[in-house]
């Protein structure tokens, strides 16, 4: 997880906790997300990722299953 500091003067920082406060359900969401330990990768990288995965499955290299199934497994 990475942490961020802010230095700001008092008034804003009173502003910036009243948003916070009046916004929680949108900083719920954002304490959420965290890093998940992967580095990042480049729009170009992802492109060749994806194109993979799209080629795989239109060659029939990648087995899929129903939703309906994933759920089940999911819920065990």
């Amino acid at each position: 997880m990475h942490s961020l500091v802010l230095n700001v003067n008092d008034s804003f920082y009173n502003q910036l906790l009243s948003f916070l406060n009046q916004n929680k359900k949108q900083v719920d969401i954002l304490e959420d997300l965290q890093d998940d330990g992967y580095p990042s990768i480049s729009k170009d990288e992802a492109r060749v990722r994806v194109s993979s995965a799209v080629e795989d499955y239109r060659s029939g290299k990648m087995k899929t299953v129903p939703y309906s199934q994933v759920m089940d497994e999911v819920g065990r």
